[in-house]
C-alpha cells in the first residue's frame, strides 16, 4: 500500500475518533511510516504541538515493539528497561536540545540487543538472576562485536536494577583503530566530488565537507541556509563559533544546492518531509553508493585537521 493511501487511511481515523489527534493517538497507529509522514505535516500546519520528532519515532517503536512481546518469556524486564529508563533518559535529553539523528538507531538497538540477549537465556535455560560471569563471558565470546558494544546499556542497567546479579562485571568494548587514506587520495576525492556532475548533488556536497572538515554525517545532513554566510566578501560556514571560511568552490556547491532543491525549507539537505532534513540514513547510504570511503576519509580530515592547527605555547616549551 503507498504511503499517500496509509496517510489517507490514517487521517479517516483521525476524522472520525477512531485515534485521538494526538501524538499518542499518531504512535498507536500500526503503520508507523504513514504516522510518521502525518505527524510532520500536522505540526507544520499547527494542528499538533511541536515534538522532537527524532523521541516521537522512538516512542512509536518501542510502542510497537512492545506489544508485540507479550509472549515473550521476560517481557516485563524489557517493558521496564524501556519505559523506566531508556524513555526517561531520551526525554531528558529532548527537553534539553534536539535529539541526534543517530538517536532512533542506537536506541532500537539497544533494545534489540536486550531482547536477543534475554532470549539467549531462556534458550540456555538460565535464569537471569542466576546468571554467572562464566556465562556472561561465553556470550560475549560467542556474538560480534556490535551486539556485545550496544548491550552494555542493558547489562549496566540491569544489574544495578538487580534483574541480573550486582557481582557481574561489564566489559568495555574496544574498537580498533579506524584506517585512514593518503593525502593525496584525499585531495583526488576533493577533486573528484567538486567537478563531477554525474554524482548527486547532495551526496556530493556531504562527501566535501567531511572532507574539508572532518564533520560527521550527523552534523552536516542539519545544516540550515543560515549556517551558509557572507563575510567582508568571502564564503563562511558555520560549524560552530566563529564561522570558518569555505574555499569558493565549495560554497558554490552548497549554493548550487540550495538552487536545485527549490522550496525545501531551511535545510541546506532538504527531506521529503515538510520543514525535515534529509534522513542521516538516506545520505549515508548515497554516499556508500557513490563509493566514498565514509571512516577512511573522515579520519583523514582529521589528521590534516590537527597538523595544520597552529602550536600552542606550551607544545613550544613557553
Amino acid at each position: 500500500m503507498a504511503l499517500q493511501t496509509q496517510a489517507a487511511e490514517l487521517l479517516t481515523a483521525l476524522a472520525t475518533g477512531r485515534v485521538p489527534l494526538s501524538h499518542d493517538g499518531l504512535s498507536t497507529w500500526p503503520r508507523p511510516g504513514a504516522a510518521r509522514h502525518l505527524r510532520h505535516r500536522l505540526i507544520a500546519y499547527g494542528i499538533v504541538p511541536p515534538v522532537d520528532p527524532n523521541l516521537a519515532d522512538i516512542e512509536s517503536w518501542l510502542r510497537h515493539r512492545l506489544a508485540q512481546l507479550t509472549e515473550h518469556p521476560h517481557e516485563q524486564v524489557l517493558r521496564q528497561y524501556a519505559l523506566w529508563h531508556q524513555l526517561p533518559r531520551l526525554r531528558a535529553t529532548a527537553a534539553s536540545r534536539p535529539l541526534r539523528s543517530t538517536a532512533k538507531p542506537y536506541a532500537t538497538q539497544q533494545f534489540t540487543q536486550a531482547q536477543l540477549f534475554l532470549t539467549w537465556l531462556h534458550d540456555s535455560g538460565v535464569e537471569p538472576a542466576a546468571l554467572t560471569q562464566t556465562q556472561l563471558d561465553t556470550w560475549y565470546a560467542t556474538h560480534r562485536v556490535h551486539q556485545r558494544y550496544r548491550i552494555r546499556g542493558f547489562l549496566t542497567w540491569a544489574t544495578s536494577h538487580g534483574h541480573l546479579p550486582r557481582g557481574l562485571v561489564v566489559h568495555q568494548v574496544t574498537f580498533k583503530p579506524g584506517t585512514t587514506i593518503t593525502q593525496q587520495h584525499r585531495l583526488e576525492l576533493l577533486r573528484h566530488y567538486l567537478t563531477d556532475d554525474a554524482a548527486a548533488l547532495p551526496a556530493r556536497a556531504a562527501a566535501v565537507l567531511m572532507l574539508l572538515y572532518a564533520q560527521p554525517l550527523s552534523r552536516i545532513h542539519r545544516l540550515t541556509h543560515d549556517d551558509l554566510l557572507t563575510i567582508d566578501g568571502t564564503p563562511h560556514l558555520r560549524l560552530g563559533d566563529p564561522p570558518i571560511p569555505l574555499p569558493t568552490p565549495a560554497a558554490h556547491l552548497l549554493h548550487r544546492l540550495i538552487d536545485e532543491a527549490g522550496h525545501g525549507g531551511q535545510w541546506l539537505f532538504p527531506g521529503r518531509l515538510p520543514d525535515q532534513p534529509v534522513a542521516y540514513a538516506t545520505l549515508h547510504r548515497r554516499l556508500r553508493a557513490s563509493g566514498f570511503p565514509l571512516g577512511e576519509a573522515r579520519i583523514s580530515a582529521l589528521r590534516q585537521l590537527v597538523l595544520q592547527a597552529p602550536r600552542t605555547g606550551l607544545s613550544q616549551g613557553g
